[in-house]
């Protein structure tokens, strides 16, 4: 006689464990906003007047910040964003800055541009954007600080003119007297400059009696002086 003999086995089902949750470090983020007199930037419209009485339109506005001090006060230390950050108004990119600290701030100051230790033909990569803001080497080397281009009306006439700016000479540095208070979450510091400010205070720079700038130490030392106030710092969660 056959014998068939049937085993069954059961297994008890272990307990799932939860996955583990990393923690999500907070983290501030750079914005740089352009306008011009609160309007916004419109390429290629001949939508602004300045301090001249010119009415201008924009087709370029690239730069470099870089050291941004956060003043700290109430306690708060001060607290430096080195970069450079390489900013153009024709995109809507974000610089992650890292850890975000909490903090009370009275303001801070920025240079347009870059400090004397990088302002050296070589000292950034040679990426392409920053061999496009390559200042000429007979004309002392480096980078542009600035370029602004755009056309105005001359008369009757529509002349274009770029404001550009370089050399250690004429590096600006730009004073933000706006307290602010940083939380200690994620959120994005904004830092918006007013592309008016560049024709006005303390010199009404005349785009009809010098629409280049570029080698011109007198006309690139206005731009300069022009764009001590002409930013303003903004944070939001």
């Amino acid at each position: 006689m056959a014998v068939s003999v049937v085993c069954f086995s059961s297994c008890r089902k272990e307990e799932e464990e939860p996955p583990a949750t990393t923690p999500v470090t907070p983290r501030l983020t750079l914005s740089v906003e352009h306008h011009v007199d609160g309007m916004p930037v419109l390429f290629d419209s001949l939508a602004y007047i300045n301090e001249a009485g010119h009415a201008f339109s924009i087709s370029r506005i690239e730069h470099y910040i870089s050291e941004v001090v956060l003043l700290g006060i109430n306690g708060t230390p001060n607290d430096t964003l080195h970069g450079p950050f390489l900013v153009n108004a024709g995109s809507t990119e974000r610089f992650d800055l890292g850890h975000s600290h909490a903090g009370e701030y009275a303001g801070a100051t920025l240079l347009l541009g870059l400090p004397a230790s990088l302002n050296v033909t070589g000292g950034l990569p040679n990426t392409v954007d920053n061999l496009n803001m390559a200042w000429p080497g007979p004309m002392g080397g480096g980078y542009h600080f600035l370029k602004f281009e755009g056309h105005f009306m001359n008369g009757t006439d529509l002349d274009g003119f770029a404001m550009h700016l370089g050399t250690n000479a004429c590096l600006p540095v730009a004073g933000i007297a706006q307290p602010f208070t940083l939380d200690g979450a994620s959120g994005t510091i904004t830092l918006r400059y007013n592309m008016n400010e560049m024709f006005r205070t303390p010199h009404t720079y005349d785009l009809a009696a010098g629409n280049y700038s570029m080698g011109n130490a007198a006309l690139m030392t206005q731009i300069a002086e022009n764009a001590a106030d002409a930013f303003t710092i903004a944070y939001a969660p």
